[in-house]
């Protein structure tokens, strides 16, 4: 018996050391790992040493080192205080000063993301704006802080372990902020959970650097969680069965009633103003605000929204009514006929094929601002001034979110009736959904939609059958030929040679809708992801943007990729209509992208702001078609075409070709009229509201509607 209970002494022995081993090694590696990111940082941005960052290199030696005392000998430290009078005042102390010590680094580090404050470049700069928000969110906020330090003290036990995983889990929900803002020019938002399985894909293309500021709270992080692991003695009761069976019991009452007042909840706190959330991070809180951003995950009928208005606004469209014109005031019986916007096919050329490509991050720069380069960036595409309709497509998204037009273009619904950080592709596409693809099949085209890079990627392998895609063609089923890469992606050029091979292959005068969606234009435009690509644009600044370099050389090729794909198909025979838009601008250096708009983006107003939402369109014919210029959101370039070529339309495509007429743009928190009048979409006139309201109702309908939806709106069988 003394035996055995020796051996199982050892073991328990044997396993402690193990842990505390491991325990070592992995606080080790994690130090090493944000030291050397700093030290890569500071070399490969070219700092200097200076007094500031003199100061700054000195504190992060001091953080280091206590880290150190702390995971080495903080134990033996506190095993010789464990019974004294401050140490309990200390374990008092510390269980109060957890839940602020952290939302202080969280929002130090959510001050460092995206656009700076010029104090935020001085520590104590960065020690008083991370404080910086109105009392009552300043107590919301520490109040969420403490109700997730429970939670975990229910789950934990040990007030230590549930102290450092409090400050962990937070300060690595701030990082991916951080990082998402570095990588994509965006915050990243609660919604965006659903789509780290695409990000995960391209994340590799990024280069991670930790700048000093940014080490600071993330060293003293560490320091804080080794001080609470040490010196934190606190316990939720005795370890035992009845102990966790009492704290799970606990815990699952707290989160079912949590899971009932979820609603009324979010009422209280309020909405997320999402088109500037980056600032509300900032001055409201990131925690507090991702939480917020829970009610976003419930799409709630829009107001007037009811069975009987559904039936209205679809008896009107049904009877040939301009239901816009009815809300404008004018008369319908001399402008509410869809002629007014609907092809006159007397003498409209229908294609026999209509080809739409949707541009990886294609950008018109040299429309917004003048760059400083010797040559053109988009010389064939800004030539284009025969049988084309061009302009600008205002988008639903910047830097990334490439689905999120590909949906309002297909679809034709709005990103605006959407919470602005979901992805309807992965949240709330419906069987069947209704656009491009099923007019067109239903119309007797053979539908693909094809794109050079992974069939999963924004959930597209489930969506486009949905979508009534007869074939889509992925990287995984693309074949040996036209796989040319770009840096690390497929080449425009391949892409589009790609599409004139499945032309060739189709039977002769079979009609084909060919959707396409690139990549060479990707983002990762440092100079370690170039993969022996040379950029051909140099920038005359006075300082160096190889980011933006980089970037523009690619557009650049895509155009010239795009000359040849027009080039080929005006000696085709059949009539063809090839369409080609950008989902969105590039992540590249904030400060080129300042010069470009004249200020720095995060701090333009609403309007101002807009610029960096839009990307050219092309719709080019091989025969002969009016030559239009003008500019429109991207939830009316499906039915814009549809127009254009003269085919049928649902009645849901002829409203919104009616609604185009009046507000042509429907932007991100702001719409614009057909004057050029831009309003805040919380504050528009009233018949504007109403015909977004419409617009709203017949979109959910569309949708969401689980019982009655009219399918005969949005479908032509």
């Amino acid at each position: 018996m003394e035996n055995t209970n020796e051996n199982k002494e050892g073991l328990i022995k044997q396993s402690g050391n193990w842990k505390k081993t491991l325990g070592l090694v992995l606080n080790i590696a994690l130090l090493v790992l944000i030291d050397g990111l700093m030290i890569y940082t500071f070399i490969s941005d070219g700092n200097t040493l200076s007094r500031k960052t003199a100061f700054k290199i000195l504190l992060l030696l001091v953080g280091n080192i206590m880290f150190l005392v702390l995971l080495f000998w903080g134990e033996r430290i506190s095993s010789k205080i464990k019974n004294t009078a401050a140490m309990r005042i200390v374990d008092v102390l510390l269980l109060l000063a957890t839940p602020v010590i952290v939302f202080w680094f969280v929002q130090m580090i959510t001050w460092l993301s995206g656009y700076k404050n010029k104090a935020v470049g001085t520590i104590r700069g960065l020690f008083t704006m991370s404080l910086n928000m109105n009392q009552p969110y300043l107590a919301v906020n520490l109040a969420v802080y403490a109700a997730f330090f429970v939670l975990l003290i229910l789950i934990c036990r040990k007030v230590n372990l549930a102290s450092a995983a409090l400050c962990y889990l937070l300060v690595i929900m701030a990082m991916v902020n951080y990082f998402v803002m570095e990588f994509r020019g965006e915050p990243f938002l609660l919604l965006d959970v659903v789509g780290m399985g695409t990000a995960a894909e391209v994340v590799g293309e990024y280069s991670f650097k930790i700048k000093l500021m940014l080490g600071i709270p993330l060293i003293y992080s560490l320091v804080f969680s080794q001080l609470v692991l040490k010196f934190q003695k606190l316990e939720l009761g005795k370890k035992s069965k009845k102990n966790t069976g009492v704290r799970f019991g606990v815990l699952a009452a707290l989160i079912l009633t949590l899971c009932v007042s979820m609603k009324p909840l979010m009422q209280v706190l309020g909405p997320v103003p999402l088109w500037r959330i980056n600032r509300i991070y900032k001055l409201q809180g990131y925690t507090l605000s991702l939480f917020k951003e829970i009610q976003y995950f419930y799409i709630d009928q829009p107001a007037g929204y009811s069975e009987e208005k559904v039936e209205k606004l679809a008896q009107k469209l049904e009877a040939g009514e301009n239901i816009v014109a009815e809300v404008m005031g004018n008369d319908s019986s001399d402008s509410g006929k869809e002629a007014d916007t609907s092809a006159d096919t007397s003498s409209t050329v229908t294609p026999t094929n209509i080809i739409m490509i949707m541009n990886e991050s294609l950008a018109d720069f040299e429309n917004v601002g003048k760059i400083k380069t010797d040559v053109e960036i988009l010389p064939y595409i800004r030539s284009l001034n025969k049988n084309v309709k061009h302009g600008q497509l205002h988008v639903p998204t910047f830097g990334a979110g490439t689905a999120r037009s590909e949906y309002e273009a297909l679809t034709g619904n709005s990103m605006s009736f959407l919470p602005s950080g979901s992805v309807p592709y992965q949240l709330y596409v419906r069987d069947p959904e209704y656009g491009m693809a099923d007019i067109l099949k239903d119309q007797g085209y053979y539908t693909i939609a094809m794109h050079p890079n992974k069939a999963h990627n924004w959930n597209r392998a489930a969506v486009y059958p949905e979508m009534g895609f007869d074939e889509f063609i992925s990287l995984e089923n693309w074949g040996d030929e036209h796989r040319e890469l770009l840096r690390n992606y497929v080449s425009d050029k391949a892409t589009f040679e790609k599409i004139i091979s499945l032309y060739e292959e189709k039977k002769q005068d079979e009609k084909l809708f060919t959707f396409c969606v690139t990549m060479q234009n990707h983002g990762g435009y440092t100079v370690g992801d170039r993969a022996g690509f040379e950029p051909t644009v140099k920038l005359n600044y006075g300082k160096e943007f190889p980011l933006a370099e980089t970037y523009l050389s690619l557009a650049r090729e895509s155009d010239s990729a795009f000359k040849e794909l027009l080039e080929y198909f005006e000696k085709v025979d059949e009539p063809t209509m090839i369409v080609m838009f950008g989902d969105h601008w590039p992540k590249i250096e904030e400060e080129f992208m300042a010069k470009l708009l004249g200020g720095d983006r995060q701090g333009l107003d609403l309007v101002a702001g807009q610029q960096s939402y839009t990307t050219p369109y092309v719709i080019w014919t091989n025969y002969p078609s009016e030559t239009v210029e003008e500019d429109f959101s991207a939830n009316y370039l499906g039915s814009y075409m549809l127009q254009l070529a003269g085919l049928d339309m649902p009645e849901y495509n002829q409203y919104l070709m009616n609604l185009k007429e009046q507000l042509p743009i429907i932007g991100i928190g702001a719409v614009c009229d057909k004057d050029g009048n831009w309003y805040a979409t919380d504050d528009l006139p009233a018949d504007y509201s109403e015909l977004m309201t419409d617009y709203n109702i017949l979109e959910y309908n569309n949708q969401f509607e689980k019982k009655n939806v009219l399918e005969s709106l949005f479908t032509l069988h």
